[in-house]
């Protein structure tokens, strides 16, 4: 019978890291299928029925596939609980304190000049991200459409609606009735690159499309736009954090 115990000592997983990796049984599965995430760990879910030789044999192939995820699992769990949180769009900073308390209120961080008080503990990588979340998303509704709004005056280019949105994979959109969508981790953007992205939307409000008519708008009204895209592409390739993603 195939359980945890059994794969763990298959794969020479250390005790520490035991707890990384888990079994489920699913009647819907028609395979072996491997799963993994930062939150959820490693696992492996076996169909209804199977034989206990193929599984661990299949397992055995992929161990070192299968390690080399328990290691980036342990690696970015450690990253859902930072000790500094920077904000490049403001120039600001805090270090981080856990209060350790049992209160899982979102609002509940405290805020000074130099630290963040965070309800939760140090290795708590499920509720202290979405505390974080929550706190960068007011953050982001007190700065964002404040600069759009400052730009748009300064453009003459008048929108309807600004939303801030948790956007996995869009900065910002524009929409054809005129109503602005941008990404709360701008906040963990360079101001450059927060820059290119809301003049980008804004020109979108006379041209909704990528055409040479669209790139020469922008030109027009921030000439410095591709060092502001490169900054962009740089920057959520290396330096969003984990925590602000999962």
């Amino acid at each position: 019978m195939i359980n945890q115990d059994s794969l763990v000592e298959l794969l020479s997983v250390s005790k520490e890291d035991a707890t990384l990796l888990s079994i489920r049984h699913s009647n819907k599965a028609k395979s072996l299928i491997f799963k993994h995430s930062i939150r959820k760990g490693f696992e492996i879910v076996l169909p209804r029925s199977y034989n206990n030789n193929w599984i661990l044999e299949t397992v055995t192939k992929n161990k070192l596939k299968i390690t080399g995820h328990l290691a980036d699992i342990k690696k970015g769990r450690s990253a859902l609980n930072p000790t500094v949180i920077a904000l490049p769009s403001t120039g600001q900073s805090w270090k981080i304190a856990y209060i350790g308390t049992d209160n899982k209120n979102p609002n509940a961080v405290t805020e000074t000049v130099t630290t963040l008080y965070v309800p939760g503990k140090v290795g708590d990588f499920r509720w202290v991200p979405t505390i974080l979340q929550h706190w960068l998303q007011q953050k982001a509704l007190d700065h964002l459409p404040l600069q759009l709004d400052y730009l748009a005056t300064k453009l003459k280019l008048p929108y309807k609606v600004v939303r801030i949105k948790r956007q996995r994979t869009r900065w910002g959109s524009c929409s054809i009735r005129g109503n602005i969508n941008l990404n709360r981790n701008l906040m963990l953007m360079p101001p450059a690159a927060v820059d290119y992205v809301l003049h980008h939307e804004l020109a979108h409000l006379k041209v909704l499309n990528h055409s040479p008519k669209f790139w020469k708008e922008i030109e027009g009204s921030f000439p410095y736009y591709k060092r502001g895209l490169m900054q962009l592409k740089h920057w959520e390739n290396n330096k969003i954090p984990e925590w602000a993603i999962v």
